[in-house]
């Protein structure tokens, strides 16, 4: 990818015009610490975002991003350092001390209230003042909400529920909430994580408008070609120290890679993917098959079969059919209809806990709502799906089996930090992840079904987690990968299916494809291959 000024979008030279050093600072981060019960996290991080700069911060999942933005949100109030806005010092730290600041973040697990629509949402704390006491302007309130939502472009069903909107609306939303607060620090987590194309690109132009408004925008992303087209500065966090903050002149992938996990990186970049291997799945023992599978009004039938230890990715932009068939696999979408042959066992689950009991285990796109249990230590969310399996014998649960277990999941999966009764919480999206998937293996499902299985998982953990999905199939497991990542989809992938308005191709070797043909064919701009279920 090059790095000519000339040769990236117009929004990115505006923040370039931010690195000016005579552009004001809009945030100073000094000698930032923070210690938990496990140990020091952050060990004097510096940080500035000077105003219209767009402000990248990498660094590995544990690495200490998090951290660093909630002392920034005041989530975390007894940190060591000093916060300035504008030159004032900050002197107290709340949420509340933090939005009145300036300060405004969007993190990647959304904080909408599900039950409230998107203009109640945005509207949320900033409320228009009635003359009577507890009585709040509903029309007035809403109006408003419209009109942010107009004036950044953002296109979502104001007046619908947030959680009954598809996840990249949600996401749009608090974009909206966030943009709508007027902040003059915007942190953005992982903003594209779950965006469609389009999305994305919205989303670019509405940083671009935002920076040419002096706002100091902090952009935490995996993506890094993102940080390369939108990002004018880059600060890289490992082991929660501050290892270099440089222009992005000069950088390319591998070297922000490289700055990011240190002598990993040799190491991390040796595997080659499956799907460079071109193996031949067509002579496989069966393990699923598929029977004329359909949600009525979002996905045709769909007959395939899967061969035992096979990858088989799923590819498909939003609206494509994508996440109803993999929800539809473990029941979790009612009305759904066909059947499933797997095993002993024909027929179609009514549940996900049904799925689990005949085999068919899927990890779910958004984790913290529907994978871990926030309240849980990392142990118990291990050993949940496992306790009427391996981890129980007649109906009592087996605990030095279980403490074991969890050790070696720990260990196998690296999760970080080693500490089995830390509420997961404490942990990082990443580590979290990991956790996740150490629930699925000690499960010992037959089928493994993915959704977005590294979304918000930085590039050392992604490579961990591939090889760890590598070791599953090899070991005879079949895992079925539903991502947005085409570049994920071509490494792991032994087979590829494509959707594109709710038909599904018949599966096609990987080998097959590169990035461009892989979008080109979910996108529309070439035909899906002959056979296609109508």
């Amino acid at each position: 990818m090059t790095n000519s000024v000339e040769d990236r979008p117009a929004r990115v030279r505006l923040a370039d015009a931010a690195d000016d050093r005579h552009t004001p600072l809009r945030l100073e981060m000094r000698d930032i610490t923070k210690d938990f019960p496990a140990g020091r996290v952050l060990h004097g991080v510096d940080l500035t975002v000077r105003a219209g700069e767009v402000h990248a911060l990498v660094g590995e999942n544990g690495a200490g991003k998090s951290t660093l933005m909630k002392i920034l949100a005041g989530v975390h109030a007894d940190h060591g350092g000093t916060i300035s806005v504008d030159g004032e010092e900050l002197v107290g730290s709340s949420p509340a001390a933090m939005l009145r600041a300036g300060i405004a973040v969007i993190y990647q697990e959304f904080s909408l209230v599900p039950d409230m629509t998107a203009a109640q949402n945005i509207a949320l704390g900033r409320e228009p003042a009635s003359v009577l006491p507890g009585v709040m302007k509903h029309r007035s309130a809403r109006r408003r909400s419209l009109a942010e939502l107009a004036e950044i472009g953002i296109d979502v069903p104001a007046d619908v529920p947030v959680s009954e909107l598809p996840v990249g609306q949600q996401q749009m939303v608090e974009i909206a909430k966030a943009v709508a607060r007027e902040a003059k620090i915007l942190v953005m987590d992982e903003p594209t994580a779950r965006l469609s194309a389009a999305e994305r690109e919205r989303l670019f132009e509405i940083i671009a408008m935002l920076s040419a408004r002096g706002v100091g925008i902090i952009y935490i992303s995996h993506f890094l070609e993102e940080i390369l087209a939108v990002c004018s500065t880059v600060t890289v966090l490992r082991d929660g120290r501050r290892i270099t903050t440089c222009s992005r002149n000069g950088l390319n992938q591998a070297k922000i890679a490289h700055l990011m996990v240190g002598d990993k990186f040799e190491a991390m970049t040796e595997g080659v993917g499956r799907g460079a291997r071109d193996l031949d799945c067509t002579g496989a023992e069966t393990a699923l098959e598929l029977q004329g599978l359909a949600v009525p009004g979002a996905l045709a039938p769909v007959t395939l079969t899967v061969g035992r230890g096979e990858v088989m990715g799923f590819a498909g932009i939003q609206g494509s059919g994508r996440t109803e068939l993999a929800r539809a696999l473990v029941g979790a979408i009612d009305g759904t209809a066909g059947r499933l042959k797997l095993g002993d066992y024909t027929g179609l689950p009514k549940n996900p806990r049904r799925a689990a009991d005949v085999g068919l285990l899927m990890l779910p796109g958004n984790r913290k709502s529907e994978g871990i249990i926030e309240q849980g230590s990392v142990k118990a969310n291990i050993a949940l799906t496992a306790l009427r399996g391996a981890f129980s014998r007649r109906g009592c649960v087996r605990a030095r089996h279980v403490d074991r277990m969890v050790e070696d999941l720990m260990t196998r999966f690296a999760v970080h930090p080693r500490n089995a009764d830390l509420q997961i919480t404490a942990l990082s999206g990443g580590n979290q992840q990991k956790v996740l998937f150490a629930r699925a293996v000690a499960a010992a499902p037959k089928v493994l079904v993915l959704d977005q299985p590294t979304a918000g998982v930085d590039i050392g953990a992604k490579a961990e987690l591939y090889a760890q999905i590598e070791t599953l199939a090899d070991s005879g497991m079949t895992v079925l990968v539903f991502s947005d990542d085409l570049e994920e989809l071509l490494q792991l992938s032994d087979r590829i299916v494509l959707l594109r308005k709710g038909i599904a191709a018949p599966p096609q070797p990987c080998a097959q494809f590169d990035r461009a043909a892989l979008l080109a064919a979910i996108t529309g701009d070439s035909a899906l291959p002959s056979g296609a279920v109508a």
